[in-house]
């Protein structure tokens, strides 16, 4: 196991004002900051799409991106509790005003995750698919940033797995990072290739596949996403879906269930991607009463236009041969090691056991032990588990991740900070402060953990990580 550090339209007919532009007899503002042009194919087969609802469409992608977050329902907080609720998701709120979230110590807790709200809909297919929370294997298959991973740990219930994947190197760091400061330990980081996971055969009863595409629904709030996109893009992109979709098949077990989404409107990409598949679908049968929300002939889809949210399809697609109910999880727990001193900070220590690859050491859920074996074997490891820390020689320096784990002993030494305290402390930089203690202490922000101090006589040392720190001014 490795543990370490994805032409701009330029046809345009000018009328006698030189303020907007038309297309099609539907005028724009021609001001870029308004309204970015867009590629005439794009255009054109949204018309064809859309027809009488093109021009409240395009008008829409004008109009500000909303701006959302989803709560952490392990570190709950009052702060956000004025804000309107996303319908289709419990601890997701949109925000009247996007603030500074970098200098705000509660996001660098982990206390919530800012998500665009319709992607919060994978919520509704999970409640649809497992409505009693069985224990279960998932799988998120394309999962960088992190959003909806975090989401996932959300959802599932605590003996459930989540493999969490990334194949990109410099995303999946990313990954680790949102996931660690989410905190669940129920959770198997991984770098591999979709084809890496169909040799573990009928192994997950879930996948979430968030796949690589288009991006037409990001270009309200992405306007690279306009300069990226191209009708060969999105070939290239419903290749690349078919390919990971198929070898996604081959390692869900007989009655699971894909989650499949994508953030663009192309039929190519979305009901064109079930079409051709050996499965049966799951038209969620429960989302009619969400006003706005499109039917598509498998899935469904959102509009701007027509919904607080950006661009953005999903489908629920089960394989055949199963009963149709999620199977419970084998959870087997023997053989588990014996407790040692790093896992004394741990508040349920008896529910782990540690394991060591050189000088790190972790703590794997006693309920994981069997699934770790087995990917540990095929696959390519990130993180697992609790990353607890180093040793070095008779020293251990403890991590990063178990300060913000949602299994951290909470009679461990700490000390609260001020606001302006806390943006030193995440500066990396030293931070005065009066305390008795001495060694390693946790720092908090509002009773919600941030990291490590070393408190000596005569100075403080931070262990907040340098590639994690604020360097914006």
């Amino acid at each position: 196991m490795v543990l370490a550090e994805q032409g701009l339209f330029n046809i345009l007919t000018f009328i006698k004002a030189p303020d907007f532009y038309s297309y099609n007899s539907t005028i724009f503002p021609a001001n870029m900051n308004d309204t970015p042009k867009f590629p005439e194919a794009f255009l054109a087969g949204m018309k064809t799409l859309l027809g009488p609802e093109f021009d409240a469409f395009i008008q829409s992608l004008s109009s500000p991106s909303p701006t959302s977050i989803r709560l952490n329902p392990s570190k709950l907080i009052t702060k956000f509790d004025a804000e309107e609720q996303v319908p289709w998701c419990a601890n997701g709120r949109y925000l009247a005003e996007r603030p500074s979230f970098t200098f705000d110590p509660l996001f660098q807790a982990g206390c919530y995750y800012v998500q665009e709200a319709s992607s919060m809909f994978v919520e509704e297919a999970w409640k649809q698919i497992n409505p009693d929370n069985q224990s279960v294997r998932v799988l998120d298959l394309c999962a960088a940033p992190g959003g909806k991973s975090t989401h996932l740990l959300s959802l599932i219930s605590k003996d459930s797995l989540l493999v969490s994947n990334e194949l990109i190197p410099n995303r999946n760091k990313i990954l680790q990072q949102n996931i660690i400061k989410w905190g669940n330990a129920n959770c198997i980081i991984t770098q591999n290739k979709a084809e890496d996971f169909a040799k573990l055969g009928n192994y997950f009863d879930v996948i979430l596949i968030d796949a690589p595409c288009s991006g037409e629904g990001l270009f309200r709030k992405d306007k690279d996403a306009i300069e990226e996109w191209s009708e060969k893009n999105v070939v290239m992109c419903s290749l690349r879906q078919k390919e990971i979709l198929q070898n996604a098949l081959e390692c869900l077990r007989p009655g699971g269930y894909i989650i499949y989404s994508t953030c663009t409107y192309e039929p190519a990409e979305n009901d064109g991607q079930i079409e051709q598949l050996p499965v049966d679908s799951c038209l969620l049968p429960g989302v009619t009463d969400i006003p706005g929300l499109v039917r598509t002939k498998y899935g469904v889809q959102f509009f701007p236009h027509k919904i607080k949210g950006e661009g953005f399809y999903l489908v629920v697609i089960q394989k055949p041969g199963g009963e149709g109910q999620i199977s419970n999880r084998k959870q087997l727990t023997e053989n588990r090691k014996p407790e040692t001193e790093n896992q004394k900070l741990l508040q349920a220590p008896e529910e782990f056991y540690e394991f060591k690859k050189n000088d790190l050491v972790f703590a794997i859920p006693a309920l994981m032990q069997t699934d770790f074996a087995i990917l540990e074997k095929n696959l390519y490891i990130r993180n697992a588990g609790i990353f607890m820390g180093t040793t070095k020689g008779k020293d251990f320096l403890p991590s990063h991740d178990v300060a913000l784990s949602n299994e951290i002993n909470t009679s461990l030494p700490s000390i609260e900070l001020d606001y302006d305290q806390a943006i030193v402390y995440l500066r990396g930089e030293s931070i005065k402060t009066v305390t008795s203690i001495r060694g390693w202490c946790l720092v908090k922000y509002q009773n919600r953990n941030l990291g490590w101090i070393k408190v000596m006589d005569g100075r403080t040392n931070n262990y907040f990580p340098k590639d994690w720190r604020i360097l914006k001014k």
